[in-house]
């Protein structure tokens, strides 16, 4: 009883403040769109597709492919206009078909670990006793020169870092509290080129997380790739220590993947809302998260559960046959973890230059959903305050579901960083950060199992109702100020 007597004194001021200061927005809408999204939703079917049945969407694998098709058959069925794809240069894709990675010697064991994306093939399965040649120093590759040919080489020194903490809530770009050392040798083109003239059969390399959490990303090395190994690191510190105390130890690796050269185009996936106010229905308030992942998992938290997000927040308006004055478009980007370049490739086309300026002045603002995973409980304002102010407003309707803090710093390494650089309004959702950066960004255990479905019910709710405001409120948006060139995602 106590909570619904509080509820109603939050929506009475909520229906104050909104009506006073943005008298397009209905606030027994708002209501709606909570009804439709806590009690009627349809996320968990999306989120669960997305997971189970595609499961890792490396970008322009056939499983991404599958994704970008499937997503867009999702908008179609719910009544989106202007569903479409947009493709962009990216390069070749890839899938893992096979990894093993065992001791046969001293005696048997099954070791964790996972090819880097974009790794090739070993020549078979390859058996043999692994060289150690920690940090790749000079002195030492010198003396292995001409030795190495289809050696199991061992890059780096005993692993002694791992990641333990994850950043504070709404940190923004607050890094956690444990600095990372140096890490392991990066195998650079030079290097590559150096591994790949040796003949080496594959490279191991150890891991950054713990208790068997393994943290694989990857690059396409084109013509000086060379097979390369993730290993967890406490097998990498195991074999390691072997190899140290002069044991006879024996690997068995073998890679099979497959690269796909046939389109070398990524494709993002776009869909809208169009507006109905003639003198606005121009101007466009964007939501967008990345469909791509990681191949060691479903990319679940990172970001199957932001893309299923983005459906479900647009399926609630079309539901609730919501009559935008602006057109509300969203957008599943790919090649967010290659360096933000669906995002990039769109604002390109779209928004940045002179050729874009009336497209540029006619955009409002865009809503990002990645870091972390949801609740959502705000959005990283870039010390845009005017714009703080609003949103604190629009968060209002939803604060008893949790959704209560425009926070105002700085995030980066994700997709609103694109219209930033292009000098329009992007905001990232504040989301959760308990066992993020610890255990599944990025990792082979990044599963539906992080996912609390109420939480993805919350998140598409708050999403709806702050494209619905935004839609409806009277005036422009306020503009950002010049920002620092993107990062890339590490």
């Amino acid at each position: 009883m106590r909570n619904t007597a509080i509820a109603l004194v939050i929506a009475a001021l909520c229906l104050t403040t909104i009506g006073s200061a943005q008298d397009r927005v209905d606030f027994s809408v708002l209501e709606k769109i909570r009804a439709e999204g806590m009690e009627r939703s349809k996320i968990l079917e999306t989120f669960d597709y997305l997971v189970t049945a595609i499961g890792p969407r490396l970008t322009n694998s056939p499983a991404h492919r599958r994704a970008v098709e499937w997503t867009a058959q999702q908008m179609k069925t719910m009544g989106l206009a202007d569903v479409h794809t947009e493709p962009f240069q990216f390069g070749r894709g890839w899938t893992l078909n096979k990894v093993s990675i065992e001791m046969v010697e001293p005696r048997y064991m099954p070791l964790i670990g996972y090819p880097q994306g974009w790794s090739p093939s070993t020549p078979g399965r390859v058996v043999a006793t692994p060289v150690w040649v920690p940090g790749l120093d000079d002195a030492a590759m010198k003396a292995q020169a001409g030795k190495l040919k289809g050696a199991i080489l061992f890059t780096s020194p005993i692993q002694q870092y791992a990641i333990r903490a994850d950043r504070p809530a709404a940190s923004g770009d607050l890094k956690p509290p444990d600095p990372r050392p140096a890490g392991p040798p990066q195998l650079n083109a030079e290097r590559l080129a150096m591994l790949k003239a040796e003949g080496i059969a594959v490279a191991i390399q150890p891991n950054i997380g713990e208790h068997g959490t393994l943290f694989v990303t990857g690059r396409d090395g084109g013509a000086n790739a060379v097979p390369t190994i993730i290993l967890a690191s406490e097998h990498y510190n195991l074999v390691a220590r072997m190899l140290q105390a002069k044991m006879a130890v024996k690997l068995a690796v073998e890679i099979q993947a497959t690269y796909h050269e046939e389109d070398r185009n990524a494709l993002n996936v776009i869909a809208e809302i169009p507006g109905t106010d003639n003198a606005i229905k121009d101007e466009i308030v964007m939501v967008g998260a990345h469909l791509d992942s990681w191949h060691t998992a479903t990319g679940a938290t990172d970001n199957a559960d932001g893309s299923a997000t983005v459906l479900e927040a647009m399926r609630i308006l079309k539901a609730l046959n919501i009559r935008p004055r602006r057109t509300i478009r969203a957008a599943l980007w790919a090649g967010e973890e290659q360096g933000l370049l669906g995002s990039k490739a769109y604002v390109t086309q779209h928004l940045a230059g002179d050729k874009n300026k009336a497209a540029r002045d006619k955009f409002s603002v865009y809503f990002n959903l990645d870091n972390g995973y949801p609740p959502i409980s705000g959005f990283y304002m870039e010390n845009n305050d005017p714009a703080r102010l609003i949103m604190a407003e629009w968060l209002k309707p939803m604060a008893n579901i949790g959704a209560i803090m425009p926070a105002p710093g700085h995030i980066g390494a994700t997709d609103h960083l694109s219209f930033l650089d292009a000098g329009v309004p992007g905001f990232q959702a504040v989301q959760e950060y308990i066992n993020y950066d610890v255990r599944t960004h990025h990792t082979n255990v990044d599963t539906a199992e992080r996912i609390d479905p109420n939480a993805l019910k919350q998140a598409a709710t708050v999403m709806a109702a702050v494209l619905y405001q935004a839609s409806m409120r009277e005036g422009t948006f306020p503009k950002p100020a010049p920002t620092k060139p993107a990062a890339t995602k590490q």
